[in-house]
């Protein structure tokens, strides 16, 4: 698990230090969210405006995972508008400067892994990782008991909910139901995924790990799926989809 951990940041961090040094190649959308550092020598610490870097040769760092120590070379790069120096990969993995145990490691590999559809990890890179390599870093990880801490009302800009059929157990028929956060800055906070719970069930544990609510109503939207009229009363404003409607409707719209 620590070679294929390895192998995907390793790759990542080439895909990159690419990205933010041959800009002629890669427009600003392809760079977005990448190269996020803060200024040099700026006493409040105010984050800098350059995405084009230099290379500047590479750092060893020895990170702890749930798997074991990771240790490895990681790219260092040098803002061409500020003159800062520092990892990409690492901030980009939200790993702090001076930390040795991390668990965004195996989060954000998750997360990265799952959105190629567990068949290659970046495009135009000879890395193939199976169903079972995914699901030994998910099962190796704590990310199960890192999604039980609570989230400030405050941190959240939309709650939105959904379910859909799934095959189980000798061809019987199930209901996986999915609730997840939009946070300020615009990523997914997953508040929790269930098989065969209800509704009323789910809501309790996602108002239990969501505080401040009533300072700050949140809105939740839905697709108008039965059972979510009420959802989060008087947590959040419920907001129906408007793309369900006319999809729904057909020809009768």
């Amino acid at each position: 698990m620590l070679r294929i951990l390895k192998q995907i940041l390793v790759s990542y961090d080439d895909l990159i230090m690419d990205r933010l040094t041959r800009t002629k190649i890669y427009p600003s959308k392809m760079r977005k969210g990448l190269g996020r550092h803060v200024r040099k020598d700026d006493a409040e610490e105010r984050f800098c405006r350059g995405r084009k870097v230099y290379r500047r040769g590479h750092r060893n760092r020895k990170i702890k995972t749930v798997f074991g120590v990771l240790d490895m070379r990681v790219r260092r790069a040098e803002c061409l508008t500020c003159g800062s120096r520092y990892s990409p990969l690492l901030n980009a993995l939200q790993v702090a400067p001076y930390s040795r145990k991390e668990t965004n490691v195996e989060h954000e590999v998750t997360e990265a892994v799952i959105d190629t559809n567990y068949r290659r990890l970046i495009e135009g890179r000879s890395i193939d990782i199976s169903l079972g390599g995914v699901h030994n870093i998910v099962v190796g990880s704590d990310i199960d008991k890192a999604f039980q801490d609570r989230i400030p009302a405050e941190d959240l800009s939309g709650i939105m909910a959904d379910g859909t059929g799934v095959k189980q157990h000798k061809g019987s028929k199930g209901e996986l139901r999915t609730v997840i956060g939009i946070s300020q800055q615009g990523r997914v906070v997953p508040l929790g995924s269930f098989v065969n719970d209800s509704w009323p069930e789910i809501e309790n544990v996602v108002k239990a790990r969501i505080k401040g609510t009533t300072d700050y109503p949140i809105p939740f939207v839905y697709d108008g799926e039965p059972g979510l009229d009420d959802f989060l009363s008087g947590a959040a404003e419920v907001q129906r989809c408007t793309w369900h409607a006319p999809r729904g409707l057909y020809h009768a719209l």
